[in-house]
């Protein structure tokens, strides 16, 4: 992993490495607003597949695709957090069988020993896939905050974003 690419950089490499391509996130649905997380994108991707007649959408792909535009979209705004991250700051989402997902705190202060954290939590519950996701306000569902890092079985942790210092602003 190159650590001078930029968190969609690495994002777009995965998406790559499962047959995607800059064309799976363009278009209407590519388009994502400060309130979309990858779960409302990833709806709205399936949504537009299907309403062009793409039946069988493969559900890696828009899982990557929609990490690549909400990396995408944080890259491109400051985040101006009031504090250093604080017990609790980060959250993990779970990706279960199917669509299912279950959001976890994760009690560590850093990116690094959040990922040893969730790591062995995933490994517990036999999870192929989770999301590490920096709580920003009002982001208590599944999906949002600033997402930090991701992991799937097959790869190891992807996007290891370092967090910018705390400002007060």
């Amino acid at each position: 992993m190159n650590s001078k690419q930029s968190g969609s950089e690495q994002f777009m490499l995965y998406l790559k490495s499962l047959g995607g391509s800059e064309v799976d996130v363009t278009g209407p649905a590519g388009v994502v607003s400060d309130e979309d997380t990858v779960e409302t994108v990833v709806s709205r991707m399936r949504r537009e597949k299907y309403a062009h007649g793409y039946n069988l959408v493969d559900p890696s792909i828009l899982q990557a695709s929609a990490q690549v535009l909400i990396s995408r979209r944080n890259e491109n705004k400051p985040l101006h957090l009031p504090r250093h991250p604080q017990e609790g700051d980060y959250q993990l989402d779970i990706h279960l069988n199917g669509s299912d997902t279950a959001r976890e705190t994760i009690p560590m202060k850093s990116l690094k020993e959040a990922k040893v954290w969730a790591r062995e939590r995933l490994d517990t519950v036999g999870a192929q896939a989770g999301v590490i996701y920096l709580s920003t306000l009002g982001s208590t569902g599944p999906g949002t905050g600033t997402l930090a890092s991701n992991f799937e079985r097959s790869v190891g942790w992807l996007v290891p974003i370092n967090t910018p210092p705390a400002t007060t602003e």
